[in-house]
């Protein structure tokens, strides 16, 4: 099951899923730091590619179910001879997300399948280089060279997200700031990414016109107002939810990006 799991993480990169980055904030500007991929859709395809689905549902077993979280140091401990002997690249990888979490929510009977990747942080200090991180705990998965070759050498590659932008996160007494910073970006290179005329950008972009990155922030002060038009503020107005169809987000990162005032106290 544990490599179906793995094939799964794999498949979301070719079938359509969602995106959602959440963080919720202290008062000491500390908190919890996630980003949960929801692979349900890949979960679904993949059953259908191996001959399952509603015809064979009366013969089936009931589905796993796990809701669980896997915390990187307590791996390390556990299994800390067996990670003294990984190849230097993945042992280093190992000791780079050593203060991060995974977790993991499946029930095949429902269509669930969410993956996370998590940090507790002291600071904001400690999310400026929460992308490469990220990158890390994927880099250590089996098929993380599989990924590899799909993202640079396959036309799916650019429907998997960019590696040359990172966010920043500032919040002051009055207000919060999410920034996307990309490299070697124009407004002409913007929207130009995918190309509407070729057959196989035509078919992905339809495989993922139903995906959306969603982000979620929950400060410890209400919110007086948003500078992202569509957010919705939670009726306690500490808690800023919005979102981006996953194709033009990546065409245009800076669609996330949002300036948050909150009520003067």
């Amino acid at each position: 099951m544990k490599k179906l799991y793995l094939l799964f993480a794999l498949a979301a990169f070719i079938c359509s899923c969602s995106v959602t980055e959440s963080i919720v904030f202290n008062d000491s500007q500390s908190g919890e730091y996630l980003i949960t991929y929801e692979m349900g859709d890949a979960m679904k395809a993949f059953e259908e590619q191996m001959g399952g689905g509603a015809a064979n549902s009366e013969k089936k077993e009931k589905g796993e179910v796990m809701d669980t979280t896997m915390v990187f140091a307590d791996i390390m401990e556990t299994y800390k001879d067996s990670i003294a002997a990984l190849p230097e690249d993945k042992r280093l990888a190992m000791e780079a997300v050593r203060d991060m979490f995974m977790t993991m929510k499946v029930d095949e009977d429902k269509g669930i399948m969410d993956m996370g990747v998590g940090l507790n942080f002291n600071s904001l200090e400690d999310l400026k280089d929460i992308q490469d991180k990220i990158n890390k705990v994927q880099s250590l998965n089996d098929q993380g060279d599989q990924l590899d070759a799909l993202k640079n050498g396959s036309p799916i590659g650019k429907f998997m997200g960019s590696d040359d932008e990172r966010v920043t996160y500032n919040m002051t007494s009055s207000g919060f700031e999410r920034t996307t910073i990309v490299d070697a970006i124009d407004d002409e290179s913007m929207g130009e990414l995918f190309d509407e005329t070729d057959e196989n950008d035509k078919e992905l972009m339809q495989y993922f016109e139903e995906s959306y990155y969603t982000v979620k922030l929950t400060f410890p002060k209400a919110v007086k107002s948003v500078s992202f038009k569509d957010a919705e503020i939670s009726e306690d107005r500490k808690t800023v939810t919005y979102n981006a169809n996953w194709i033009n987000y990546l065409k245009n990162p800076l669609l996330l990006d949002i300036k948050v005032e909150f009520v003067d106290e």
